[in-house]
């Protein structure tokens, strides 16, 4: 039956995943968000919005409701604008998320696109998609991330706090601190002990877990110790002799505030611990993970793709005023931010498709030729073809929304 296009928004009806690290009873934040009732003992890890087959979003239009990926099949121009059909095809390329961590994620990291490529192709089974996953995650509250590696003088210290490690992987004849004309060559020695670390963890278990005993031991013994110390001990109770513990201690430690947001390129070590975020990403679900997580460890791909940069992670620090986007460096999505006050609007202009996440407050969507009502849980597809509209906050009204740059 065909189908007619009006060019209005539409609310999304959306999946969520259950995955076991999700926020449960009085925690879970994502029925809140929703205003459904929580199902007692019941992981709410993530929130779908998008065509991504593992938990495909639909829309109602005529009185049906279909996926969102047929109607976007049947009015690709409408839908995703010129713009997008030219740099992707028919195919909406990002995939948004409300993701709720209770515990902790595991220590992962994406493909490039064409790493991605040869994954698919080599392993479709753990690698579903020939795409690269960039992504963005923006905090709506807190989140406690692992993000990227230390900075050389870092990890240089945290070896010298625990050389149990360098007796597990083998001494180094080099030392991470060095003269500004020693970091090219120290930042290599750092990407094959790093390698040989994780190599040396699948072929010596028995000494690995020994080491991590240790590790273990020494933290206990101490009276007084640090967020990293806290997490190990939690994590070794979890997952045992695990070697995604090291990451705790050479990964830089994140406490991201509301609205404050971190972009991962591919290559990138991470594990998000624990909060609540918006997340886009390129419609992919490739991850390659190697430690502190049940599912399938690919510890060989891991270290292949990482990029092994060190040092700091970039912010974005956010605003709480009307308006704030988050540029990202890729061409699939980035994500706008905004937050009217009582009675407030604020005019948008659309070449390519978006999608509208209400995270607090109620208001309209003003547009040609009508009026939406919307509030927190709701989320919108805005078909390019609309060309303009007005959020019109009634009270308060709070939106984080995806769209194609």
């Amino acid at each position: 039956m065909k189908l007619k296009f009006v060019a209005r928004p539409y609310e999304l009806i959306n999946k969520i995943q259950n995955y076991s690290w999700g926020t449960r009873n009085e925690q879970a934040f994502i029925p809140r968000l929703l205003n459904m009732a929580v199902e007692p003992d019941t992981p709410y890890a993530e929130l779908w919005m998008g065509t991504h087959p593992n938990a495909p979003s639909e829309v109602v239009v005529d009185g049906r409701r279909i996926l969102l990926s047929e109607f976007i099949k049947q009015f690709p121009q409408q839908i995703l604008g010129t713009r997008v059909i030219e740099r992707f095809g028919v195919q909406l390329p990002f995939l948004f998320k409300v993701l709720s961590a209770a515990e902790a994620l595991s220590i992962q990291a994406h493909p490039n696109k064409q790493q991605a490529e040869v994954l698919h192709q080599r392993d479709p089974e753990h690698y579903p998609d020939d795409n690269h996953k960039p992504e963005i995650a923006i905090a709506l509250d807190e989140l406690t991330a692992l993000v990227g590696f230390r900075s050389l003088k870092e990890m240089d210290a945290v070896l010298r706090t625990f050389p149990e490690i360098l007796e597990f992987t083998g001494p180094l004849e080099f030392t991470f601190e060095g003269a500004r004309h020693e970091e090219q060559e120290n930042r290599q020695k750092f990407r094959q002990f790093y390698q040989t670390l994780m190599l040396k963890s699948q072929t010596h278990a028995t000494e690995m877990e020994a080491t991590l005993n240790k590790i273990e031991q020494k933290l206990l013994q101490k009276k007084k110790r640090t967020e990293r110390d806290e997490w190990f001990l939690k994590l070794k109770k979890k997952y045992g002799a695990d070697v995604g513990l090291f990451s705790i201690y050479l990964l830089n430690l994140l406490h991201l505030k509301k609205g404050q947001g971190v972009f991962l390129k591919a290559g990138v070590p991470h594990a998000y611990l624990k909060g609540n975020i918006v997340e886009c990403m390129a419609n992919s679900d490739n991850v390659v993970r190697a430690g502190l997580t049940p599912k399938f460890k690919d510890v060989k791909t891991l270290i292949e793709v990482l990029t092994y940069e060190t040092g700091p992670v970039e912010i974005y620090e956010g605003a709480q005023n009307a308006k704030y986007v988050y540029k990202t460096p890729v061409d699939e999505f980035s994500i706008t931010h905004v937050n009217l006050d009582e009675k407030s609007k604020l005019r948008f202009f659309l070449e390519t498709v978006s999608i509208m996440m209400v995270v607090n407050g109620k208001g309209e969507i003003v547009f040609n030729g009508g009026r939406l009502a919307i509030q927190k849980g709701q989320s919108i597809l805005l078909p390019a073809e609309i060309a303009s509209f007005e959020l019109v906050s009634d009270g308060s009204l709070e939106i984080f929304s995806a769209y194609v740059p």
